[in-house]
């Protein structure tokens, strides 16, 4: 996945996906309910360049020109130190006060974030990793 941006995979992943006409869980997306994890699942808005979030708390639309998006890698975690943006706050204060840091990444024309609390970090490497994902039956 680190071969090219992640705007761009993500632009790219979701064309296929509406050309296709498929809206199936994702291999991620099945992984991360496996483990328990808090996540939010966005797609990609080319007439506004926003990514938007269905959530608990509403509409979510994010810019694609913040800087989490601007990663070399496809894959980004976003702790404290480097919440340039305000979005691990933000999201602190509107879905859960407990969040210790947040995963930015993309699998099936989707964005994903992934809320991580207190030792949930455990997971990432395993959630990173896509030789690891699990298939649907």
């Amino acid at each position: 996945m680190a071969e090219t941006d992640f705007l761009s995979f993500l632009v790219d992943e979701t064309l296929k996906l509406h050309k296709n006409g498929g809206d199936n869980l994702s291999s991620l997306e099945l992984k991360l309910t496996d483990y328990g994890l808090s996540f939010l699942k966005g797609e990609f808005i080319p007439q506004t360049q926003m990514l938007r979030f269905r959530s608990p708390f509403g509409i979510l639309d994010i810019p694609v020109n913040w800087s989490i998006f601007d990663a070399q890698s496809s894959d980004h975690v976003v702790t404290p130190k480097n919440d340039t943006d305000y979005l691990l706050e933000v999201l602190r204060k509107a879905w859960f006060s407990t969040l210790d840091q947040i995963l930015v990444t993309h699998a099936d024309g989707f964005c994903y974030i992934v809320g991580l609390r207190a030792g949930e970090e455990y997971y990432l490497h395993d959630v990173l990793n896509p030789q690891e994902l699990l298939r649907a039956a």
